[in-house]
């Protein structure tokens, strides 16, 4: 009896989200995840690698114009095709709030600007060999800050779950000569309006 009570609510709960999903009303929120590729330098690391962003984004104006995104970016850099320096393998993670607004756009189709404030904590091995010769190795952490302007395509349509970026554009500029840029895929994932 209590395993037919059990499988009875979890059909039940199973055929509430699948209605819940299937609503088609999205509220101005979503989740934005990313994927790129770029080039770090700072005082003393440089290095090329893969980067992953994830954050919360809120639009606001007529038709989603203005957009709002603090964000986390997590990066791992090696000195891949830079032959004059020392061996290094770190990582950055970056938290930032990014506002971003359609320049341009046509039906679902937007070029976008963005910029904002940014904070980056980066740590990792500075190892052996260079043109300078290192003989040892040595571990590091340093906290960077500065500012983010980027720019992009996004693909927009009205009554999809999904809006697409290609932002070609993506440059952290910061103190101790801290530099990051990189291109990057993207996916806004927009949450389902609640109904009243």
């Amino acid at each position: 009896m209590k395993i037919i009570k059990t499988i009875l609510t979890l059909s039940g709960l199973f055929l509430s989200i699948i209605a819940y999903c299937q609503n088609t009303a999205y509220s101005k929120n979503a989740l934005k995840l990313g994927v790129g590729i770029g080039f770090n330098e700072g005082k003393r690391e440089v290095g090329m690698g893969p980067l992953f962003s994830c954050g919360y984004q809120k639009s606001f104006w007529k038709d989603d114009r203005l957009r709002i995104n603090p964000n986390l970016t997590i990066g791992g850099f090696m000195p891949f095709s830079i032959t004059d320096n020392r061996d290094q393998y770190y990582r950055i993670t970056s938290l930032g709030i990014n506002g971003y607004l359609d320049a341009l756009k046509f039906k679902s189709i937007a070029l976008f600007i963005g910029a904002g404030p940014f904070i980056n904590y980066s740590r990792g091995l500075l190892g052996t060999g260079g043109w300078a010769g290192y003989s040892d190795s040595e571990y590091f952490y340093r906290l960077y800050y500065g500012g983010y302007l980027g720019a992009g395509l996004r693909i927009n349509p009205k009554n999809s779950r999904f809006a697409y970026e290609f932002a070609p554009v993506n440059i952290l500029a910061g103190n101790n000569s801290f530099v990051l840029g990189f291109l990057k895929i993207g996916i806004d994932i927009k949450l389902t309006a609640i109904a009243n």
